[in-house]
């Protein structure tokens, strides 16, 4: 192992050997790279192993055939791969793994979709085809009785994770990943303490993002390259950990890894084309909101039920008011203020990129 790798394992096992990751009992078991690293450092590889309290590993999966909709239109275009690698991972430790197998219609209409709109306050669909896995994962554990999950969220945004950015010289990928450091926010946290649990990430400790962000670990020959045969991100991490499960698998969303993502394709076969325009156009009409899509407009709808009609929630969002009164930058399609005063110049709520701002 050269020089590099090795120094980033021993970081990495540092850091799995604290108390708060040794107190985990569940994970929340994608497959991918950066949780079978945790998972399998914590129970194998650490000085203290045999104290860590992670027993239990949690994966969502869609089945394909459970819709009709979505089975007779082909959605489904492949198998999604989490469950796969997951299971092989938690033989592997002798996990208690539990497969959580929702239905789209859950997903996309139950009470975890409710949850993930009202706490986010959003009704933008990449973010929520992703996060109402995570919660339906947190809300299993904690009724379960498990009390501190851990993820592997920090990990693609500190080490070239994103194929975006494979592409980009060395000077780029150092801003990029600067920037990301400074702006970077993950739904599980927000999404377990509603739920009543935490959650832990050993990619978001100080010491990780330090390095990250280093003069010597902060360089493009560090995060991406080839291994195993093909060009990948996080390269320093699988060259660390070479033993783990998933130590050569791409990168997968945990919409596409869960199957989620079909979230989006089935709302075109949901909506016609005239409920849509007439759903936008009340959406325009009673809150000043534009409706993009149909997927935009499933969400837009549980986000009127939830945050626009209970003034409650509602009062936590800063909305653009006309008039003298008007302060901050907002987003003109849902005149909801955006985050840093629009310094991202993207809208957490509605999803609208690239914003043009007025106030």
């Amino acid at each position: 192992m050269d020089p590099e790798s090795q120094h980033a394992r021993l970081l990495f096992l540092d850091i799995l050997s604290l108390p708060r990751a040794q107190s985990c009992d569940a994970i929340l078991l994608s497959g991918g790279l950066d949780t079978s690293i945790a998972a399998e450092a914590m129970l194998t590889m650490t000085p203290n192993k045999e104290t860590s309290q992670l027993r239990k590993g949690i994966t969502v999966t869609v089945d394909p055939s459970e819709n009709e909709l979505a089975s007779k239109n082909g959605l489904f275009t492949q198998k999604p791969e989490d469950v796969d690698y997951a299971t092989a991972i938690a033989q592997k430790l002798k996990l208690n793994h539990h497969i959580l197998r929702p239905t789209l219609d859950e997903l996309l209409n139950g009470k975890m979709m409710e949850l993930c709109v009202r706490v986010l306050r959003t009704f933008e669909g990449m973010e929520l085809r992703n996060a109402v896995v995570i919660a339906t994962a947190l809300s299993y554990a904690k009724s379960i009785g498990c009390k501190r999950v851990c993820t592997g969220d920090g990990a693609d945004e500190l080490f070239a994770g994103y194929s975006f950015m494979h592409g980009m010289d060395d000077a780029r990928l150092r801003e990029s990943t600067e920037n990301m450091a400074r702006t970077m926010k993950f739904c599980a946290f927000p999404l377990a303490k509603e739920i009543g649990i935490e959650v832990w990430s050993p990619y978001l400790e100080p010491d990780v993002i330090a390095y990250a962000v280093s003069e010597r670990g902060n360089t493009r020959q560090m995060k991406v390259g080839e291994y195993d045969g093909e060009v990948h991100g996080k390269l320093v991490l699988r060259k660390a950990f070479p033993e783990v499960v998933s130590a050569s698998r791409t990168k997968a969303a945990i919409e596409y890894g869960s199957g989620s993502t079909v979230l989006g394709a089935l709302t075109e076969l949901i909506f016609s084309d005239a409920e849509f325009e007439a759903g936008a156009r009340e959406a325009l009409e009673r809150h000043d909101v534009v409706v993009r899509t149909k997927e935009h407009l499933a969400y837009f709808r549980t986000f009127r039920k939830v945050v626009l009609e209970d003034k409650k929630v509602l009062s936590t969002v800063p909305r653009y008011q006309k008039g003298p009164e008007a302060d901050g930058v907002c987003c003109p399609d849902c005149k909801f203020r955006l985050r840093d005063n629009g310094s991202t110049n993207y809208c957490d709520v509605c999803g609208l990129y690239p914003v043009i701002k007025s106030k």
